[in-house]
């Protein structure tokens, strides 16, 4: 497979994880009980446009049709490591405790605690490594 079409599976296999780890019960690995359907809801419509757009980005393949691809998932990937990496290394913003108290208090995780810091569950390291790996090939894809 060539690098011009993982560009565009990646943000499919990431949709694809989403779906699964949003509607499927697999627990302890994701809590799906533990959010109502109004937040359902609002992350389908947050999370899986998004990730849809990238991979029709790099389909179409114009100069500029990638790059916003790009951005986009980017974007994606700054705002994982500010949800799950920045509050388990360093504890803030401490905002983010409720949530994670209210949806992710009974997922399954590994990482050792940091202080009284969150810790990413594995449902969430499974999208980060899904996004980094995106980024990466995407970014190799630019480059090359």
């Amino acid at each position: 497979m060539n690098l011009h079409v993982l560009t565009m599976v990646f943000p499919l296999l990431l949709l694809l994880y989403q779906v699964i780890i949003d509607f499927v019960d697999l627990f302890p690995f994701n809590d799906i009980k533990a959010k109502d359907t109004r937040l359902r809801k609002l992350e389908v419509l947050g999370n899986y446009p998004p990730l849809i757009i990238i991979a029709f980005c790099f389909y179409f393949n114009m100069t500029w049709s990638v790059w916003v691809g790009f951005v986009l998932t980017s974007t994606i990937l700054i705002m994982h490591l500010f949800a799950w990496w920045l509050p388990y290394l360093t504890g803030y913003p401490n905002g983010v405790r409720g949530d994670y108290e209210k949806y992710f208090t009974r997922t399954y995780k590994f990482l050792p605690r940091i202080k009284n810091h969150i810790v990413p569950d594995a449902e969430h390291i499974g999208v980060g490594v899904l996004i980094v790996a995106t980024f990466v090939i995407q970014a190799l894809y630019l480059l090359g």
